[in-house]
């Protein structure tokens, strides 16, 4: 009796990882197209955080899906459980495929507007070097008698 007793909580614990990855992906996707939507509107800066805010997602995801795997390695683990988790995490590797390819996109449309603004920022140093060649000299100090007394 103490052993299906242990089987059966394996199996829920099995199943409550897998749901609580299963929200993790879908926020995280969630998170991903929000970040389509800043880069669309051109904010950066949103767009930077909302990255941030995805990491402890992520990383609890990836703990979860180690946790999934130890229960799986276990002796005793029936093959309908193995099954079915392992067919639950093919469904979120695919999630997780399309957020990886989303990202790569993502980081080639912020490293294309990394590179137009610098190009834009070393004009304005251009053009500034430009106004001083052109603008003449500074006028020189005039000189200060400090050995005087007013």
């Amino acid at each position: 009796m103490t052993h299906q007793n242990a089987d059966e909580s394996r199996t829920q614990r099995v199943d409550t990882l897998l749901t609580q990855m299963r929200t993790l992906c879908a926020q995280i996707d969630a998170i991903g197209e929000k970040q389509q939507q800043l880069l669309d509107a051109d904010e950066l800066e949103a767009f930077v955080e909302s990255l941030n805010s995805r990491n402890p997602m992520i990383e609890s995801l990836a703990a979860k899906s180690s946790q999934v795997e130890q229960f799986l390695e276990c002796d005793g683990v029936g093959a309908d459980l193995v099954s079915s988790a392992r067919a639950q995490l093919d469904e979120m590797s695919t999630t997780v495929t399309k957020i990886l390819k989303r990202d790569a996109e993502q980081q080639v449309v912020v490293e294309r507007r990394r590179d137009e603004l610098s190009k834009q920022l070393s004009g304005v140093g251009n053009g500034r070097t430009a106004v001083r060649a052109y603008g003449g000299a500074q006028p020189q100090p005039k000189p200060n008698f400090q050995d005087r007394e007013g």
